[in-house]
């Protein structure tokens, strides 16, 4: 368990307490493909969603971290939508299930029926002229492309439409509870040594918190979900066995991992979702391209390396004698992959 002092609630410095390098490497970042509009105007209007709820006339006001407004999409007399991201660039309303971007926003809305014409929609209501890529496909070389390395990927089945309700009933049970006032929230927050703000920041994205129904013969509590499963956590603290208990899917990517962009050049990575809220608690999710993520336990997923290519990423990983083999095999694995691989709490190496 990652302890922190929380008594001040500043992020902390851009120097990560007690860091150790464990590796280093260099890698050069990989060709992209052709895009029909230019690349970085779709990027600037991307990053626009709250500038493009204010043109459609919605008035955003500061919650925490997050922008939160009325809903667009259904009729919402208690704000649900909440806007997160490093440009709160991403929205989310637990109600209607909606998560994406701006582009995904302004297709929910009906407003676009494809991408390019979402684009095109979203920077006509900016008044943005969005150029054409500097290269059209007549002009592009007709060489053939050099071959791109793909990650190694486990065959996993898609999560089924029974599982996806029942995380979704989760989810909305814990917002229920969160916006009510709820004393289970607080309990939770408790247990944990968190801020009940933290809590709510944690809650959004594609990944986030829910609430079980009674289960294991225990009261409703925390739940971790991600976006193919729900993770129980047990309340009995003292419990040595059966701590966590997937109550549907699996975890097929870490905890958080839509917060990893592809300007995020840290990505601080521990062995638990609570360790992962505490590094959020203390400032390290505000720190300029850094993102915080967990892995459900010590089980590193060999397929998840191709994850973090050219990313700085720091092991927070418990000092016990799992977490130290963890550390190593991460390392190894990262290593010639990562741009750096740095340890968090003076773990040996």
């Amino acid at each position: 368990m990652i302890t922190l002092n929380r008594g001040a609630a500043a992020p902390l410095s851009t120097t990560a307490p007690n860091i150790q390098q464990s590796g280093r490497q260099s890698n050069s970042p990989s060709d992209k493909p052709q895009a029909r509009f230019d690349e970085n105007a779709i990027q600037d209007l991307r990053d626009r969603l709250p500038d493009y709820l204010k043109a459609c006339g919605h008035t955003l006001r500061k919650q925490g971290n997050r922008l939160v407004t009325h809903c667009p999409l259904h009729d919402d007399s208690n704000p649900s939508f909440a806007l997160y991201g490093n440009n709160h660039e991403n929205g989310g309303c637990y109600p209607c299930d909606f998560k994406g971007d701006v582009f995904s926003l302004a297709r929910a809305m009906g407003k676009a029926g494809n991408f390019p014409e979402a684009v095109k929609h979203v920077a006509s209501v900016l008044g943005v002229s969005l150029p054409d890529h500097p290269q059209s496909p007549a002009q592009a070389p007709t060489s053939p492309a050099k071959p791109i390395r793909k990650p190694v990927r486990k065959p996993e089945p898609k999560p089924t439409a029974e599982q996806l309700q029942t995380i979704h009933k989760a989810r909305l049970s814990f917002s229920n509870a969160l916006h009510s006032g709820a004393p289970i929230i607080q309990q939770i927050a408790d247990s944990l040594g968190l801020k009940v703000e933290t809590l709510r920041y944690a809650a959004f994205g594609e990944s986030g918190l829910g609430l079980s129904a009674p289960y294991k013969g225990a009261a409703s509590w925390l739940c971790y979900a991600y976006p193919s499963g729900l993770k129980w956590r047990n309340p009995n603290t003292k419990a040595e066995k059966n701590r966590f208990q997937w109550i549907t899917g699996s975890a097929r990517q870490p905890w958080r991992w839509e917060w990893v962009k592809p300007d995020t050049r840290t990505v601080y990575l521990t062995e638990s979702e609570s360790d992962c809220m505490a590094l959020v608690e203390a400032g390290i999710d505000q720190l300029e391209n850094t993102a915080c993520v967990a892995m459900p336990g010590t089980s590193w997923e060999e397929h998840w390396r191709d994850l973090f290519q050219g990313k700085r990423v720091v092991l927070c990983l418990d000092k016990d004698k799992a977490g130290i083999t963890a550390t190593a095999t991460i390392a190894a694995q990262l290593k010639g992959i990562a741009a750096e691989i740095l340890t968090l709490g003076g773990l040996e190496s």
